[in-house]
């Protein structure tokens, strides 16, 4: 029983608010909110106590970093200088969080995008709202101030937006990365790491399933699938294979697989090409990855379940064997600029 009294009287001396009227009084009202919103189990008077519980507290925290003169940046009291206030922002963070991000209970892109212009808002409030409540004009010399706020937040917003646009390009395009943006206005120094197309994986992924099913397969069949019509089905199903197999991304279908054949002395030489049909830093150059596969026929010979009747020397078959060299090309073996890329995070 002691044990509760001295909480108590700790709570009355510490957290007791100095009047009803006053910011303490809104926090303890946002706390209470809070733990009514616990207790309840009906949705809607749920989300009404939440609402409150964000409210009072945006209305406490304004009122508290407000009143303080020490959230000020350059504040002088022997000088007689206010400073720069942080409140605006302090405030304008648990608005935008309140807005976009207290039902996800996650902080989404629109929480950063729209803090700096919701604050410079707030900052501006003193200026339009008077005693009451009233609306009224800005006065003359903090209008070229308001200007400056309202511009500097609302490029601040803009910029974020343009991160969170490059982020969602480099998801979505990931061989942007390779591309040589040296010349672009928007491009932030950083090293690149070991980063390849998106066409290299497509083409290691057909080689797989080229080596799946031309490998110990009977030659005979083989060539017939090599043949110009029923080559280009084949590898075209190899080719969306490929793309599910990976992460599914918008640049996907830029990328475009075509095959070649050259018959030599001992077989056949596959010529796979991944050619980038989306955006690039150069309109006139092409954009292509190329692997080249060599399918030679071997001799296998034959087991005794198949050897021919009458005959003294076991029958040999030939089976072909499928070998590829590395992927070349854009961004593989051409010099990588590695000090000016796109920054992915």
């Amino acid at each position: 029983m002691k044990f509760f009294l001295s909480v108590y009287e700790w709570l009355q001396k510490n957290v007791k608010p100095p009047s009803a009227f006053s910011w303490q009084t809104l926090i303890l009202l946002s706390l209470f909110s809070y733990y009514m919103q616990w207790l309840v189990e009906n949705s809607f008077i749920e989300k009404l106590l939440n609402n409150f519980v964000w409210i009072f507290l945006i209305w406490g925290v304004y009122w508290a970093t407000t009143s303080t003169r020490f959230l000020r940046i350059g504040y002088d009291k022997d000088k007689k200088k206010d400073g720069f206030p942080l409140s605006p922002w302090i405030t304008g963070a648990l608005v935008s969080i309140y807005i976009f991000s207290s039902r996800t209970g996650e902080i989404r892109p629109e929480t950063i995008i729209y803090w700096p212009s919701i604050s410079a808002v707030i900052a501006a409030i003193p200026d339009f709202v008077g005693d009451n409540l009233t609306i009224k004009r800005p006065p003359q010399k903090n209008r070229q101030n308001l200007v400056v706020l309202f511009g500097t937040q609302f490029l601040l917003s803009c910029w974020f937006q343009f991160y969170f646009v490059l982020q969602n390009w480099t998801g979505q395009y990931p061989s942007l990365l390779v591309d040589d943006v040296r010349k672009s206005a928007f491009v932030v120094k950083a090293p690149l790491k070991d980063t390849v197309p998106r066409g290299s994986e497509i083409l290691q992924s057909i080689e797989s399933n080229l080596k799946d099913r031309f490998n110990n397969k009977p030659w005979p069949a083989v060539e017939r699938s090599l043949l110009p019509e029923q080559r280009k089905k084949l590898i075209g199903l190899m080719e969306q294979q490929s793309k599910k197999q990976g992460p599914l991304v918008e640049e996907d279908r830029w990328w475009k697989v075509t095959s070649n054949v050259k018959s030599g002395k001992s077989g056949y030489n596959l010529v796979l090409q991944a050619n980038w049909e989306g955006p690039r830093s150069s309109p006139k150059k092409k954009y292509a990855l190329t692997k080249s596969c060599q399918i030679t026929p071997v001799a296998r010979k034959a087991s005794s379940a198949t050897k021919p009747i009458n005959t003294g020397q076991p029958a040999s078959t030939s089976i072909s064997r499928v070998e590829c060299k590395p992927v070349k090309g854009w961004g593989i073996d051409e010099p990588k600029q590695t000090n000016d890329t796109l920054i992915k995070t």
